[in-house]
């Protein structure tokens, strides 16, 4: 019993990967057609499998949990996929034969029907409203299932009411509405998760026009500005009282190009040069770059561990990723505070260590890390962080990040050994 129970439950997981093609079909320029053709197949091997290996319960009785992927192929897949979902279940089912055949083609049927009209509305609604339906309605119709077919079985051939049958018809309807919430919760955190990605692109791809449009327009004049500026700096006629205001002009043209350089980091597509780096070595080099800011912001920068750590990888993209999260820590430590640099070998990875004694972030803000727009710095623009963010994942690496507020940040910089 518990075999076949456990591979029920892990074969209805399946569709969830092919699933993924389908979502990802509809956000993308992959041909929708060919992820569908193969969420069906999938989806219909899982019909297969759960009714070939049935979960024994006593006395001859067998359940499964066809019903899981019959709806997530009517909810998820679309009408013509439930519809050959239906069908396949109920030719498979004649195939089969045995007790209760006709009970179970009419609870295919009706459970494709019940599903077929709920596919319009059930995607406006909420999650937990997706699951509270769902879960209801397959628990009803399972359960109308089991007391049609023992009221069959007990007019055909005299079948008694006893205390398995009374766990049977109790934990059935139980375990095939829990199957579908666990599926439906994975299915919708999926297509969350490629929603924000959608979002995040199309919000990228913006600001690239955006950055490849103003670039040369914006940086020209700002250029020549600054010249006549520094100019006038030297120029004795204007009282010394005066150029601090031409500093502070030169300073925030300096700036608005450091912002220009942040869009344009979004959007270059500088060729990767792969190579064996030595992270131990780039460390080391890195902090005498950072040394003089941070010794400006009255900050220690230290470094832990001299053991050789390396990685393969892109060494520009790499000092971008360090560099920015490297200045962004110091920024946010006081002054009297310390920065520690530091790489480790974990299991098949090589993590970078970036710790402050900063001020720190809350979990909401921790959540937002990596978004556009999004910094706890008054002048920051977060593109800096988001561009590291998307360098790692560039070099199949990712970024990880823990907070607390008023003790620091540290950042992790995982890549594959």
């Amino acid at each position: 019993m518990i075999e076949h129970l456990i591979i029920n439950l892990l074969v209805i997981l399946v569709p969830l990967i092919a699933l993924q093609f389908v979502l990802f079909a509809k956000n993308s320029n992959v041909k929708r057609p060919k992820s569908l053709f193969m969420f069906n197949i999938i989806n219909a091997g899982v019909l297969l499998v759960c009714m070939s290996f049935p979960i024994p319960f006593a006395n001859g009785i067998f359940f499964d949990l066809r019903y899981v992927p019959l709806t997530i192929s009517f909810l998820y897949g679309g009408i013509v996929p439930g519809c050959l979902t239906a069908g396949l279940l109920i030719i498979y089912r004649i195939y089969l034969g045995g007790d209760g055949l006709v009970t179970a083609v009419f609870f295919a049927l009706m459970t494709g029907w019940v599903f077929f009209a709920q596919y319009k509305t059930y995607h406006r609604l909420p999650i937990r409203k997706k699951l509270v339906r769902v879960s209801f309605i397959l628990f009803g119709l399972t359960l109308s299932n089991l007391i049609l077919l023992y009221i069959y079985l007990y007019f055909a051939g005299g079948v008694k009411w006893d205390a398995v049958k009374t766990a049977v018809y109790t934990f059935y309807p139980v375990l095939q509405a829990g199957a579908v919430i666990a599926v439906v919760s994975l299915i919708e955190r999926i297509r969350h998760t490629l929603n924000l990605q959608l979002q995040q692109s199309e919000m990228l791809h913006s600001v690239g026009q955006l950055a490849a449009s103003v670039t040369h327009e914006v940086r020209n004049p700002l250029a020549v500005a600054r010249g006549f500026m520094q100019i006038f700096q030297k120029e004795k006629y204007i009282p010394e009282d005066k150029k601090i205001f031409l500093t502070m002009m030169i300073e925030e043209i300096d700036r608005a190009q450091t912002i220009i350089s942040d869009y344009l980091s979004l959007v270059k597509t500088n060729t990767s040069k792969i190579e064996r780096l030595n992270i131990t070595e780039l460390l080391s080099s890195l902090k005498g770059v950072m040394y003089p800011f941070a010794l400006l912001k009255g900050v220690e920068l230290v470094q832990n561990g001299q053991e050789e750590v390396h990685v393969i990888g892109d060494q520009g993209k790499l000092k971008q990723i360090l560099m920015n999260i490297i200045k962004n820590a110091i920024e946010a430590t006081p002054e009297g505070g310390v920065v520690t640099l530091s790489a480790e070998k974990g299991n098949r990875e090589i993590i970078i260590h970036i710790s402050d004694t900063g001020i720190g972030m809350g979990r909401e803000q921790l959540r937002m890390l990596g978004n556009p727009f999004f910094s706890t710095k008054s002048t920051g623009t977060g593109l800096g962080l988001m561009a590291s963010y998307r360098m790692a994942a560039e070099m199949n690496g990712r970024i990880e990040a823990t907070s607390e507020v008023g003790k620091g940040t540290h950042f992790k910089i995982i890549f594959p050994e």
